[in-house]
């Protein structure tokens, strides 16, 4: 049996180790917390 990963684009706060799936959700986070938001590619179960 043979199993293909999804994969979807989130914005991630490494600093809190959040994930964010809606790009205005992230700029909040970084405009309330002045952590810095990467976008990153996650597997999706």
């Amino acid at each position: 049996m043979r199993t293909v990963a999804m994969t979807e684009m989130v914005w991630k706060c490494f600093r809190c180790n959040l994930s964010f799936k809606d790009d205005q959700l992230a700029e909040m986070h970084k405009q309330i917390s002045e952590h810095s938001v990467t976008k990153v590619k996650t597997i999706v179960a």
